[in-house]
C-alpha cells in the first residue's frame, strides 16, 4: 500500500472518514460536500449527489486528498444503501447495508471495495424540526493499490447526523479500531430536497 495513501486511512468507498446513518434524509436526492481531516497532514475534500430509487439509494463521490509531504490524490467512488433492519418491526434498532467500489489516484491507482452494516435510532426534538442520528458501521472492505496483494481489512465507523431543517443537514463521522480503521473526522453539510 506504500504508493498510494496508506491503509490506515481507509474508510468508506474513496477511503475517507465519511460513513453513513443507516436512514436516507432526502425525499428524492441530496447533494453536498465533505472535509476530511486524517492522520499524517492529509486533508480530504469531496462533492457528492445521492439519489432515492425506492427504498434503496445510491450515491457518488468525487474529490482529492491533499497531503503536506506527499503528491495529491484524486478520489472517485459510487456507493449503496439498502434498509434491512426496522424498529417498527420489533428490532430495538433500524439498519441497513452499504457496499460500494471507489478508485484513488495518485502515483499509482488504488481501489475500494466496502461493505458494512450501519444501526442507529433517530431522535427527534419534541416540537421541532430538529432531529439527532447517532449510529455506528462496522465495515469491512478490500483494497488494492498499484499492482500489489489485495489487503482486507476491518474498521468501525461512528457518526452523528444532525437535521437542522427539512433541507438541511450536518454530519460528523470517524473511525475506531484496527489499523484498517480511518483515524480522522470528516465533517459533511448536506442539501435535502
Amino acid at each position: 500500500m506504500a504508493g498510494t495513501w496508506g491503509a490506515r486511512a481507509t474508510g468508506q468507498e474513496t477511503g475517507t472518514p465519511v460513513f453513513h446513518a443507516p436512514y436516507r434524509a432526502f425525499a428524492s436526492h441530496e447533494f453536498g460536500a465533505s472535509a476530511s481531516f486524517l492522520e499524517n497532514s492529509q486533508t480530504g475534500f469531496e462533492g457528492f449527489y445521492r439519489l432515492g430509487v425506492g427504498p434503496v439509494d445510491v450515491g457518488g463521490r468525487v474529490g482529492g486528498l491533499v497531503r503536506k509531504n506527499a503528491g495529491d490524490v484524486f478520489l472517485a467512488g459510487v456507493d449503496a444503501r439498502v434498509p434491512v433492519l426496522f424498529h417498527e418491526s420489533g428490532s430495538p434498532l433500524d439498519g441497513s447495508v452499504l457496499t460500494g467500489v471507489g478508485m484513488t489516484v495518485g502515483s499509482d491507482v488504488g481501489w475500494w471495495i466496502p461493505l458494512g452494516l450501519t444501526f442507529a435510532r433517530r431522535l427527534n426534538l419534541e416540537g421541532s424540526e430538529v432531529s439527532f442520528v447517532p449510529y455506528l458501521q462496522p465495515t469491512g472492505f478490500l483494497t488494492t493499490a498499484g499492482a500489489s496483494a489485495v489487503d482486507v481489512g476491518v474498521g468501525l465507523g461512528l457518526g452523528l447526523d444532525v437535521r437542522v431543517t427539512r433541507a438541511f443537514e450536518v454530519r460528523i463521522s470517524g473511525g475506531i479500531g484496527t489499523t484498517f480503521t480511518p483515524r480522522g473526522v470528516a465533517m459533511t453539510a448536506a442539501w435535502l430536497r
